[in-house]
């Protein structure tokens, strides 16, 4: 990633576009999720594909002191609506380093294969998803900041398989474009001096996920297994 010198009204017209689009764009594909899931959801009703429930954290996140909790909803077999956040705000003032990140995504997905039709948010999957979020890291002598938020859109694949009678572990990844305006800085005088600021646009490699996903409940209650 590198931060492109370009006219100050071109970026504030494309983060405009973005804000505005981004929202609606996203907004659009989850209404499609659930109508579509919804209407699966009730055509497969005789056969068990009731919502189920799961929350889980991206181990990932977690093995970075980032904790991550999400939720996501089964509608049929097919369709599912997942909602994840992360939150870390450490610091260590004296020696000047800072790890604080916030923000979230929502992601409609798709389940194919034989593994989606015989239990909930199992076998292979493919989604768009919709984040923002905001950071400050400094490590010694130059920290990084954002502003504002920061907005991304991309697609997800992935593969999720049963470890547990209520447990999966999922693994998947993210492809897509981000914006957003960073700010770098290092620690002079007793104060932060700002060394640059400029509007960071990135393609590609958004997110990997080792995700444990916890279907709760007992024995029928929310059991993930189709037919019980």
């Amino acid at each position: 990633m590198r931060c492109d010198i370009i006219n100050v009204s071109i970026i504030q017209a494309l983060k405009n576009r973005i804000i505005t689009d981004i929202p609606r764009l996203l907004c659009i594909a989850l209404f499609s999720i659930f109508t579509i899931g919804s209407t699966w959801a009730v055509e497969d009703s005789t056969e068990d594909f009731k919502p189920r429930i799961a929350l889980k954290t991206n181990l990932l996140h977690d093995a970075i002191l980032t904790p991550d909790i999400g939720l996501e909803v089964s509608f049929g077999n097919r369709f599912s609506v997942s909602a994840e956040g992360v939150y870390a705000w450490w610091s260590r003032e004296s020696k000047h380093r800072y790890w604080r990140v916030r923000g979230g995504w929502v992601e409609g997905r798709y389940w194919f294969g034989d593994k989606s039709r015989q239990r909930a948010l199992t076998g292979h999957h493919v989604g768009i998803y919709g984040s923002i979020h905001d950071y400050d890291f400094e490590f010694g002598r130059r920290g990084w900041q954002s502003p504002h938020a920061t907005l991304g859109v991309g697609a997800s694949y992935g593969y999720s398989f049963r470890i547990h009678p209520r447990l999966n572990l999922d693994l998947s990844a993210r492809l897509g474009y981000f914006a957003g305006d960073v700010i770098k800085y290092k620690p002079q005088c007793n104060g932060y001096v700002c060394t640059s600021r400029c509007s960071r646009h990135y393609i590609g490699l958004t997110g990997l996920e080792v995700t444990l996903v916890w279907f709760p409940g007992k024995e029928k209650k929310n059991n993930p297994d189709y037919g019980l």
